[in-house]
């Protein structure tokens, strides 16, 4: 297993991988990603700003998460997937721990992550790994969408 930051020639990949998360999201009834979020536009402009990382088993793409940074000392992770056919096996943990210990290197102290309210599963996820819950808003433009929980894990 291999972390590291996506490159271009990795984009087709991760936006199937979206794809994919999609329609998972949809049989599911998570209300969070749209048909046009994320994109390609999306993934390109986070491989451009190094914040896309991924997961790589074996030669497969298994699993990515953006992050940005806020400031000094805080960090914003979004938009992670893992391949429908390889959830719950512990490729996000892995993926989100490794990034934890890039933050620690770097002495930030608080990722914020937010995810929808019918997410059960990232609701688990979070909390499995030490995120607490501390607020609930709409978005913008995505009001459609429900309530979205924003988490926060000090580190």
């Amino acid at each position: 297993m291999k972390i590291m930051l996506a490159e271009i020639k990795d984009s087709r990949e991760i936006n199937e991988l979206f794809e994919c998360a999609k329609k998972y999201m949809k049989q599911m009834d998570v209300h969070q990603w749209t048909k046009l979020y994320p994109n390609e536009d999306i993934v390109q402009q986070d491989i451009y700003n190094g914040s896309l990382y991924k997961l790589v088993e074996g030669h497969k793409l298994t699993a990515v998460a953006t992050l940005d940074k806020l400031d000094q000392k805080a960090y914003r992770l979004r938009r992670i997937a893992t391949n429908s056919n390889d959830l719950s096996k512990g490729y996000a943990s892995s993926l989100l721990n490794d990034i934890i210990n890039r933050i620690k290197e770097k002495n930030g102290k608080h990722i914020y992550s937010s995810t929808n309210h019918s997410n059960r599963n990232m609701h688990y996820f979070f909390k499995k790994h030490g995120f607490e819950k501390i607020s609930e808003y709409t978005e913008a433009e995505r009001e459609y969408l429900g309530s979205f929980y924003e988490y926060l894990k000090k580190i």
